[in-house]
């Protein structure tokens, strides 16, 4: 059997590990359109800055992990669709891969508003290692002092954070009222944002859009936005303008075929990626999709698009056992997320929106947010207060062995994801008194206990 894989991401490494547990024989080839093995894409910020490693970056073993599991892997081959009836990929050039099974795992790009001025120098997104390399570069250069950020999204955030960091003037503007809109509501939001205000100095310019980015010698210079409902018009100097407003699924893929794409039937809109069902195929039965590419079945059996590193490796593995030839089901799509900013945390999980109540506490310096749905938890929040200085274990002076000091990293996306397994995946999804009282005393490793513990997929 020839099994072709369109993408490099954290679903096609993870169905590569679920499919060679399986299948020790079959062929097994990756088609990537970058030069690079696997690298973890929420590490972004952490290039910026450089302070992240070859190995945690490359976190599968770099092209050792194609080696190890009798991987054909072909960089550099940019897949442009595939003809399902023919059993072929299509890539950039008319060269055929002919497959058995397929999945595509190419996951989402960078969506580009039709902004005019978003053709000049020194405008970018941030979505893939070589944006990453390119904003460091650019800073590095020494000719950016002023950089705009368009979007309060997660990678928004953790690049403004970033780039303040590293002593450079950072502007966000956002369309909505509040930062992170899709993790945080308003309140949570609100105080997030104060302390990347006062603590780091970002500004923010909230319920504002961009309407034009302008530019001498071909080179950015400033940013124009305007505050939603009015005329009132605001030029931002920015020397690098980083654009930062979603991503898309690749679904160009399958748009010469019969493939089902995710669309809302009541309006008859596009809402998200490629249709799949609990064992991650498409509606052609030899073509799988995960990741960032599809909309799958969440965790409350909706079909729902998640843009998320957590769910990709999910699905990817679920594809993986499948195409093996086991008949494996997804639980259902996780949703946790967690920003990567130093000075405070914040994150979410779970859906809010229809929640009929909330309750809201303090734990030592972090405001936790639990949103009930008829009795029952549905989702959660939670966000920081300023981080407290504490010891640099880096410091070779605090390396003896007489030296006790406890490392409280913080709720981040480690601890989001207890709390997700721990509130949306159990069955009954109560919020005792007990859960409540670990959650407060930040003892969220105890809602992991395999006691606890449910299965991400069923066996049929």
């Amino acid at each position: 059997m020839r099994v072709v894989i369109v993408g490099n991401g954290p679903a096609s490494a993870s169905a590569i590990e679920a499919f060679r547990q399986v299948d020790q024989e079959s062929d097994l080839i990756v088609l990537s359109d970058e030069p690079y093995p696997t690298y973890a894409p929420n590490c972004m910020e952490n290039v910026i800055r450089g302070d992240i490693s070859e190995n945690a970056l490359f976190y599968k073993g770099g092209y050792k992990f194609y080696e190890r599991y009798k991987v054909d892997f072909r960089p550099n081959k940019e897949v442009v669709g595939i003809d399902n009836k023919r059993k072929v990929v299509i890539v950039k050039g008319g060269e055929e891969i002919p497959y058995d099974k397929c999945l595509l795992a190419a996951g989402a790009s960078a969506f580009i508003p039709p902004i005019p001025g978003r053709e000049l120098n020194g405008v970018t997104t941030a979505k893939n290692l070589d944006d990453a390399k390119k904003i460091r570069d650019l800073v590095l250069s020494g000719r950016v002092k002023r950089v705009v950020i368009v979007g309060a999204g997660p990678i928004g955030i953790e690049d403004a954070e970033t780039l303040r960091g590293m002593g450079l003037q950072v502007a966000v503007v956002e369309f909505f009222d509040r930062v992170l809109p899709r993790m945080l509501d308003k309140y949570m939001a609100d105080r997030y944002m104060k302390v990347l205000q006062e603590e780091e100095g970002i500004d923010f310019y909230l319920n504002h859009q961009v309407v034009a980015i302008h530019g001498e010698d071909g080179w950015v210079e400033a940013v124009e936005i305007v505050q939603n409902g009015t005329d009132r018009r605001k030029f931002l100097q920015a020397d690098l303008v980083i654009l930062s407003t979603g991503v898309r699924p690749r679904t160009h893929l399958v748009a010469n075929t019969d493939i089902k794409i995710h669309i809302d039937e009541r309006t008859g809109r596009v809402v998200g990626g490629i249709v799949v069902n609990e064992y991650q195929q498409t509606s052609d039965k030899d073509v799988y999709a995960a990741g960032d590419i599809c909309s799958g079945i969440d965790a409350w059996g909706n079909q729902r698009w998640i843009a998320l590193f957590p769910p990709a490796q999910q699905g990817g593995a679920v594809a993986g056992y499948n195409m093996a030839g086991l008949k494996v089901r997804h639980w259902g799509l996780v949703d946790y997320n967690a920003v990567k900013t130093r000075s405070v945390p914040a994150g979410s999980g779970g859906v809010f929106e229809d929640a009929e109540s909330s309750t809201l506490f303090e734990y030592e310096h972090y405001l936790v947010k639990v949103f009930l749905k008829e009795d029952r938890v549905c989702g959660y929040q939670f966000v920081g207060r300023p981080a407290r200085k504490g010891l640099n274990q880096r410091n070779r002076f605090l390396r003896g062995k007489d030296w006790n000091v406890l490392k409280d990293r913080g709720l981040g996306l480690e601890a989001s994801g207890v709390l997700f397994h721990h509130f949306i995946n159990q069955k009954e999804r109560s919020f005792s008194p007990e859960v409540l009282k670990a959650v407060k005393m930040g003892m969220l490793r105890s809602l992991g206990n395999p006691k606890f513990e449910v299965s991400m997929f069923y066996r049929d």
